[in-house]
């Protein structure tokens, strides 16, 4: 399902949307809209991934807004890859999940959110469909994705050739694998975020069979981490009710 989202800049406001599929785009599985910040005793700890050559600190304005909302800096967790540009999205699965875990032990949380960006989807997403993950986390949100993966990484197939970029071919195995149905495995939130001015990952990339796909109008790859109306969708996604 994709929709367009239509959201006021004002942080404090609600948002609102049309879709191109569904007659109660933005609304939930009974016709209501989440708009409210759940509250901290409800909260889930948010564990955020990074993608290639990125790190922990490109999520700072995100948790910045998220603090100002009221979420303890207490319940977020940013971390940075031992190899934040060539480590396998396989391996770095493994150290997520170890994260995960880590974080779950020291907050008491049965479950986490996990909000990640460009490369570190598909990490993520590994680790939740075939590490486990699906027991161990309440809402999955990507911003610029690459679920469907790239077909210029196709071209870096050639042994010797990074395993990253391996994976990242669209027609390859690991793809593939991620793609199988169930695509959205588990009993959590799936919901893609993008934005139509990313020039890095084709807006057709990021969008999952199975998940709420959203569109956010005239925002670049990565301005989707310090942007008004995208932070707005995720505040959204993060008040749902526990599935």
């Amino acid at each position: 399902m994709l929709r367009y989202a239509l959201v006021l800049a004002a942080l404090g406001c609600s948002s609102s949307s049309s879709s191109m599929d569904s007659p109660d785009a933005r609304n939930g599985a009974d016709g209501t809209v989440a708009v409210d910040a759940p509250t901290t005793a409800a909260r889930v700890p948010i564990l955020f991934v990074h993608g290639i050559n990125g790190k922990a600190a490109n999520f700072d304005a995100l948790i910045a807004r998220l603090v100002v909302d009221g979420w303890p800096t207490a319940q977020q967790f940013a971390r940075t890859f031992d190899d934040p540009s060539w480590g396998c999205n396989v391996d770095n699965a493994e150290t997520i999940d170890q994260w995960v875990d880590e974080i779950r032990a020291s907050t008491g949380a049965a479950k986490v959110n996990v909000i990640a960006h460009s490369m570190g989807t598909l990490s993520s997403r590994h680790f939740i469909k075939a590490l486990g993950g699906t027991a161990k986390v309440e809402r999955y949100i990507t911003l610029g994705g690459m679920h469907r993966g790239l077909s210029s990484s196709c071209a870096a197939t050639f042994p010797g050739a990074p395993c990253v970029w391996r994976e990242l071919c669209e027609t390859g195995p690991f793809v593939q694998a991620l793609n199988a149905p169930p695509a959205t495995p588990g009993n959590l939130h799936w919901v893609s975020i993008f934005g139509t001015a990313d020039e890095t990952v084709p807006n057709s990339s990021s969008q999952v069979t199975g998940a709420e796909n959203i569109a956010i109008p005239n925002v670049t790859h990565e301005g989707l981490l310090d942007d008004a109306p995208t932070f707005v969708e995720i505040k959204r996604v993060l008040a749902y009710p526990p599935k």
